[in-house]
């Protein structure tokens, strides 16, 4: 599995790429990225373009996993918004599973098949800093 971090200043979006397969120790180290990171805040939107990633792996379990490590860094992480973005149709079920099990989380979550939409949910009512 790859990750992309990547910074948009002008629309302060965080864009993560995933490609390949997700585990959760990969999963956390990407956050673990994000929160030592200098070039942004750690509650910046984030996007997560997962339009390239396996989803052979994921199951309740990991995704229980997934939201562990998620609240582990939650105080820090703060309460951005995060986009999850996916054209892949057989993962829709997936994700909605995820964002139901997310809603315990402070940050705010929604699915996407277009960047433009993302981007847009994204900057929207955002707080400029």
């Amino acid at each position: 599995m790859t990750t992309d971090l990547r910074y948009s200043d002008k629309q302060q979006i965080l864009t993560i790429k995933v490609q390949g397969y997700l585990t959760v120790d990969s999963f956390e180290a990407t956050v673990l990225s994000l929160l030592n990171s200098d070039d942004y805040y750690q509650d910046v939107n984030t996007m997560w373009d997962i339009r390239e990633m396996q989803f052979d792996n994921i199951d309740m379990k990991f995704l229980k996993q997934v939201i562990k490590v998620q609240q582990k860094y939650a105080q820090r992480r703060g309460t951005p918004k995060i986009a999850l973005l996916s054209n892949y149709f057989l993962a829709a079920p997936i994700i909605k599973l995820y964002l139901i099990l997310s809603k315990g989380l402070k940050q705010k979550y929604g699915a996407f098949t277009s960047v433009e939409e993302a981007e847009l949910w994204l900057c929207k009512d955002s707080s400029r800093r």
